[in-house]
């Protein structure tokens, strides 16, 4: 993810939050669909594609299988989602949240078609907010988000840019970070339930998106 010298504070608060709470997001139901399908990632496909390359490299025919229908059904929920928000326009935000709600929802009351759901729901999410402000966004590339905070601390350090320059990589990832710890923490108090969490939020959100300036 190419760098900017956009500064945190000069973001739209609104959509900084909104953004964040999407990545926040992302990081709980990831925690929640990796601690309840043995290690394979809902949002997190450099892990996967690692995994699937350890699968091939094992002759694990079950794995890769498993493996690379999760990378494709991400893959078609991020094109679905894209197509879906494009369509409908200045509602593009609203209506990709109320299909992740029922995804979501969809992932709790029929357990043999979760990991399915929430896969297609955290690709559909990857659509619903690419830039904020003038500073590209990728809501669950963690590994770029760290690059970006690298190089924009290298670049302060050497007196290239001002320190802003990090604060709002380092903050992406720290929503991720919290929205990990409050799904595994959910799913161990709350089992299955805690997908409604999640449900809950993108409810909140979707209400929310409309009355959101700043994003696309």
């Amino acid at each position: 993810m190419p760098a900017t010298t956009a500064a945190p504070d000069a973001l739209p608060l609104g959509a900084l939050s909104f953004t964040l709470a999407l990545v926040a997001l992302a990081g709980y139901v990831d925690a929640v669909g990796y601690l309840r399908f043995q290690g394979v990632f809902v949002s997190f496909m450099s892990g996967n594609t690692t995994s699937l390359g350890v699968a091939v490299a094992e002759e694990d025919t079950g794995k890769l299988l498993e493996l690379a229908g999760v990378i494709g059904l991400f893959v078609a929920g991020v094109v679905g989602g894209s197509l879906l928000h494009r369509r409908a326009g200045r509602w593009g935000n609203t209506v990709l949240l109320l299909v992740i709600l029922n995804l979501l929802v969809l992932a709790y009351a029929l357990p043999e078609a979760a990991i399915e759901s929430l896969v297609l729901a955290m690709g559909a999410l990857n659509a619903s907010v690419h830039q904020v402000g003038r500073v590209k966004v990728s809501l669950t590339f963690v590994t770029g988000t760290l690059v970006r905070f690298g190089t924009g601390l290298a670049d302060w350090l050497s007196g290239q840019a001002p320190a802003q320059d990090w604060l709002w990589p380092v903050a992406l990832w720290l929503a991720f970070l919290a929205g990990a710890l409050g799904g595994a923490a959910a799913l161990r108090h709350l089992g299955p339930g805690a997908l409604l969490g999640a449900a809950g939020l993108s409810l909140g959100l979707a209400l929310l998106a409309r009355r959101v300036r700043g994003t696309a």
